[in-house]
């Protein structure tokens, strides 16, 4: 899934390269409304511009996440990474008011992909935080071969285990 995940990040920042290059080379907008947010362009294009700075910010903070690890704040990375859920409903109003009305067909997708991510945000958190186990019992994440299983609390899996995983891949 984090390979997935990393894949469609480059994907999501080289389909806005290349969004932003073709609307300039159309003459739509000017390379500053590109890059300035709300300049003369209008409010929609602004969200657009807004947009991309927060998808760049997310993407910039996940391929240097490794570097947080030794910070004094380590939560910072998950601070500035979160700006993720905040780009993708401003690229949805951008994508809906700037430029032509957009066909029905384009609606419904971006609706599917409401319905598609809210979901995936439930089923996320109901196995991070999940019921509670019968009896207090501890969560017991598998060994790898050779090894006893570290006995770990539901309430740390999310945090603590992402970050001993990030701190073993910093070192390879």
């Amino acid at each position: 899934m984090q390979a997935l995940h990393r894949a469609l990040a480059v994907v999501a920042v080289g389909s806005l390269i290349v969004h932003v290059n073709l609307q300039i080379m159309r003459g739509r907008v000017s390379a500053m409304d590109a890059f300035l947010p709300f300049g003369g362009a209008g409010f929609a294009v602004g969200l657009g511009t807004t947009a991309a700075y927060l998808l760049v910010l997310a993407a910039a903070t996940g391929a240097f996440r490794g570097r947080f690890v030794g910070m004094r704040w380590p939560w910072m990375w998950r601070a500035l990474h979160v700006t993720a859920y905040l780009t993708w409903p401003v690229a949805i109003v951008h994508g809906l008011t700037a430029g032509r009305a957009a066909p029905d067909w384009v609606t419904l997708c971006y609706a599917a992909s409401l319905v598609a991510v809210g979901l995936a945000l439930l089923v996320r958190l109901v196995l991070t935080v999940g019921p509670a186990r019968q009896g207090g019992a501890p969560a017991v994440r598998p060994a790898a071969a050779g090894r006893k299983a570290e006995q770990i609390r539901v309430d740390d899996v999310f945090d603590e285990e992402f970050w001993v995983t990030l701190r073993k891949e910093v070192r390879r």
